[in-house]
Order: structure tokens, then C-alpha cells, then sequence
């Protein structure tokens, strides 16, 4: 049997983020990693890209986690944004802030990201055993016992860092959830948190992979409207980006499907204004075709659906009457769309839902229930919007794990 001090079972983000940080208390540390190499996902966030986390004071990122800002308070606080930054830039990359508040590495790869990692735990001496996919785990005499197939560890303090249900092929397949349900914890149902959204309007699919740069789109529930804001794309079954995606993690759990959401097109611009505009438009080009007038506001292919949609006449600019003026600005204020789904939970960028955050302690990221047993990352029920933010919990939330669980042993 192989003895260490710490066992993290998973590579990615929080794991480590974990090992790392635990190995600075000269620590023996060994990580179980079930793919072939570290940082799967991390590898195809942000498009290959990797948003790293996002601008702004701890409090600012801790509130754009509602209803989870109570929970990652702590570790936001004990490792926020700027010593984040702080521990890549040391390392040789810099990094670059673009106009919405990501963060980004300024060589743009995912790759540069996993590679600072994956050095730093070769230089704190950290094993990591590819291809060894955890079964089970036990608890004897104090120590967690974790067996594969050739070998068996025993580890005096256990750290669970296997993401959650989102992106399978990336390994996570909810594998935490069963060791911490072994353990006494309860799981909350797993859900879509950022995902695409299927609607039943079928020129969707002609509009596949057409962008908006800055859109409004909002969706009530009861009393309450949710309405997010940013860039959406057109999809071959729906809408997705992120506005989108903001807008499904705020409803994530809440609705299974057909509801209606409204998209503004032109949130900039008042409805009174789109109308005064398009009567300006008109009267100084009535021999172009509405779609040319509409392409003021909208890529022409998206003015041309909406006019073939709406029974909206392809006619001269100069044809347009009132009534159908004030039809054309409505609809670029509040397009609606009817929402099938969301799509399958394998396609969300993250799940909601996870180990129950009530049975961990916020202060050490450690079980209330097993002493020595450590979460870190998206197998908890913790999900924060679009823009760098789950990332940026991945790594608090393994540097918190870590360092509790390395001083908990001494």
C-alpha cells in the first residue's frame, strides 16, 4: 500500500489548484486523474481560450453568484481575481482584460493555462496517475483508503475535485457525487446551468451561427422578471451565448420547458426612438425595400426572417403605413421565442447541483460530516454566470481546500 498525506482525486482546475497549494506545507500529495492528461475541460473553456475569471472586487464576483454568494464568499475572499492573476503572471504569463470584464491569457490558449499548472506541480513534486479511474472509496482507522486496479493508496486527508455531469467526454461523469453520497452527503439533483436554449421557431436553424453582439433577452417567472444582457448566436435547434446562457442559469431548475422569452435586439434605443428612426429611414429612402431599412438595426438575414415571419410585406419603404411602422419597431424590442428546452445537460457549460453545500463548512471547504474529506470545484452545488466566474471558483475553491486540508494535518 502507498501512503500519502493528501489524495485528490481529479486533475482539473480545483484539483490542482489543491495540490498545489498543499504541496507549498511540504506536503506529500497524489493526484488520481481517470483521463490521460490534466485539464481536459480547462483545455475547451472559453473556446480554447480559457477565460480565466473576471474583473472586479471581491465582492462584485461573490455577488454575481446569487444564490450562491453566501457559500463562496470565503474563498473568493481567501484567494480573489487579483491573486489569481498574481500567480499566473509570476509564472511567466501574463494575461489581457477585454471590454466585458474577462480575463484571458494574452497568448489566448487554454494550453499556456493547463502548461503553468502542470509545471508547478512537477516542481512541487506532485504525483498525478493518469488512466486510474477511482471505483471506490473507504475510511479505515482514520485513514481513506482508495484502491485501483495495480496499487492501493491510504491518505490521512482525501480532497474530491471531479467536476460535475456538464461536458462528459472531458471525464466529468459525477463520480463525486457517488464517494460523497457513500460518505453521508446528500446530492442535489443535477441540472443545465449554462446552456443553449431549443426553441420551436425553425428559422433558427437558417440563422445558424449568426451573431449579435449585444442583445436584451428576458423571461418571467411568476411575479418576478429575470433579464440578462450580452452577445447571443442563432444555433441549428435554438439560441445560445451568453446572454443566453446568463439567462438559463437563472432559471436552471425552475422551468422544464415551453416557456416564452423575449429577446430586444436594440436595448441601447427606446422604442419611441426605433419608431422615430424608422419614419426618418423611410421617408429619405421609400424606394428601398423594408429589409434594406431594417438592416439599420439587424444583419440583413435576420431582418428578412422577421418580415417573412411576421406577414410583414416585402414592400417599398415608402408603401409603409403606420400600423406596421410601430409592428416593425415592437418586434426589434421584444422578439419572441418559444423555448422547447433547454438542451441536454452533456451540452451545459456547467452543472447546477451537486454535493449540498450545507453539509460543507465555507471556512475550509471540509465535510461537516466525514473530518478529513475536502471538496473543491463544480462537484459542489455552486454555479456562477458566464465571464469567467466558475473558473474562478474552481481555483479559490481548490487553493482553500488545499491549504485546509495541508493545515489540518500539521
Amino acid at each position: 500500500m502507498t501512503e500519502t498525506d493528501i489524495c485528490i482525486i481529479g486533475a482539473g482546475p480545483a484539483g490542482m489548484m489543491a495540490a498545489i497549494t498543499a504541496a507549498a506545507y511540504s506536503k506529500k500529495i497524489v493526484i488520481f486523474e481517470s483521463n490521460t492528461t490534466a485539464g481536459r475541460k480547462l483545455l475547451l473553456t472559453g473556446r480554447g481560450r480559457c477565460n480565466l475569471t473576471h474583473t472586479g472586487k471581491p465582492d462584485e464576483i461573490i455577488r454575481a453568484f446569487k444564490p450562491f454568494d453566501r457559500f463562496v464568499r470565503h474563498s473568493i475572499y481567501e484567494y480573489p481575481p487579483q491573486k489569481l492573476l498574481d500567480f499566473f503572471h509570476e509564472r511567466g504569463l501574463d494575461t489581457v482584460v477585454e471590454e466585458d470584464g474577462c480575463i484571458f491569457p494574452a497568448t489566448h490558449s487554454s494550453t499556456d493555462v493547463n502548461n503553468v499548472l502542470l509545471t508547478e506541480l512537477k516542481n512541487k513534486q506532485v504525483q498525478i496517475y493518469y488512466g486510474r479511474k477511482t471505483q471506490n472509496v473507504t475510511k479505515q482507522n482514520n485513514l481513506f483508503i482508495i484502491p485501483t486496479e495495480k496499487f492501493t493508496v491510504s491518505a490521512k486527508a482525501l480532497i474530491i475535485a471531479t467536476g460535475g455531469v456538464s461536458w462528459p467526454q472531458t471525464g466529468s461523469t459525477g463520480d463525486g457525487y457517488k464517494f460523497a453520497s457513500e460518505f453521508g452527503h446528500n446530492i442535489t439533483k443535477p441540472v443545465a446551468a449554462i446552456v443553449p436554449l431549443i426553441a420551436a421557431e425553425k428559422f433558427c436553424r437558417d440563422l445558424a451561427g449568426l451573431g449579435l453582439s449585444n442583445v436584451t433577452i428576458s423571461c418571467k417567472i411568476g411575479d418576478k422578471k429575470i433579464i440578462d444582457r450580452g452577445p447571443m448566436i442563432f444555433t441549428h435547434s435554438g439560441i445560445g451565448g451568453p446572454a443566453v446562457f446568463d439567462l438559463s442559469r437563472n432559471i436552471a431548475g425552475l422551468i422544464a420547458n415551453n416557456y416564452k422569452v423575449f429577446v430586444d435586439f436594440v436595448p441601447n434605443t427606446n422604442i419611441d426612438e426605433i419608431d422615430r428612426q424608422l419614419a426618418e429611414l423611410i421617408a429619405e429612402n421609400p424606394k428601398k425595400n423594408i429589409v434594406q431599412i431594417l438592416s439599420h438595426f439587424l444583419p440583413k438575414a435576420l431582418a428578412n426572417v422577421i418580415c417573412s415571419e411576421n406577414q410583414i410585406p416585402k414592400i417599398e419603404a415608402g408603401q409603409i403605413n403606420k400600423k406596421i411602422r410601430k409592428n416593425l419597431a415592437e418586434k426589434l424590442k421584444n422578439y419572441p421565442f418559444n423555448i422547447v428546452s433547454a438542451q441536454d445537460i452533456e451540452r451545459a457549460t456547467v452543472t447546477r447541483g451537486g454535493v449540498d453545500n450545507s453539509q460543507i463548512d465555507t471556512k475550509t471547504m471540509q465535510s461537516k460530516i466525514q473530518p478529513g474529506l475536502f471538496f473543491a470545484g463544480e462537484v459542489m452545488n455552486v454555479d456562477g454566470p458566464c465571464g469567467g466566474y466558475n473558473l474562478q471558483f474552481a481555483f479559490s475553491s481548490g487553493f482553500l481546500a488545499g491549504k485546509s486540508a495541508a493545515q489540518r494535518l500539521e
